[in-house]
């Protein structure tokens, strides 16, 4: 594997000898399993990731369908609380028109789950591997805010989602008022075009 810090879709592919809009795609739809930084066009991979498009691609070869793979990456990878799905042009996805808040509010649940279980596991292990003695209580402070920092980035971007949603929503409702005012212009225009139609041919 690539010693650099952060690799791009093109490396990636480079490096796995795979097509670069394979890699693109897979990126798109199992990004909650695959730990990488920046958003949209920007968006570059951390190393193990490498690991992970490999076993995508084993998967897939394999003849597993991509719900069988997602469900693989869920028992084998972490969540990423970072990821957010992004849409083919690089940017941020609509919202669903049906559903949307409960599709954003059930993936933050299941982050919160994998951070809570990931929290656990690390306190877990530092008092196993205490061996007796008290756990490096400056390793678990980090792991906790570490943990702590990503449920509030969590929940800011939730939160976010949900104000959008209400612009969205309300957005909506001025159109669809504008569509009513615009539909009874349209026939007062025809009821006066066809009154002076008349008028002419009499």
């Amino acid at each position: 594997m690539t010693g650099k810090k952060v690799l791009s879709v093109a490396e990636i592919a480079r490096e796995l000898d795979l097509p670069e809009s394979t890699v693109h795609y897979w990126k798109n739809r199992f990004a909650q399993h695959l730990p990488s930084v920046g958003r949209g066009r920007q968006k570059r991979f951390r190393p193990e990731a490498v690991d992970i498009f490999a076993a995508i691609s084993r998967l897939l070869k394999e003849g597993h369908t991509a719900r069988d793979v997602m469900d693989q990456l869920a028992r084998d990878y972490p969540l990423q609380a970072d990821a957010v799905p992004v849409s083919a042009d690089g940017g941020q996805p609509p919202l669903p028109a049906s559903g949307g808040m409960e599709q954003v509010m059930g993936m933050a649940s299941a982050i919160g789950l994998e951070i809570a279980r990931s929290v656990g596991e690390g306190i877990r292990s530092a008092l196993e591997s205490g061996g007796g003695t008290a756990p490096d209580v400056s390793d678990m402070r980090r792991g906790l805010e570490e943990a702590a920092s990503r449920i509030s980035v969590t929940m800011e971007e939730t939160e976010a989602l949900r104000a959008e949603n209400r612009a969205l929503k309300e957005k909506l409702a001025v159109m669809e008022a504008e569509m009513v005012r615009l539909r009874k212009d349209r026939r007062e225009m025809e009821k006066y075009l066809l009154d002076k139609i008349k008028s002419v041919s009499t």
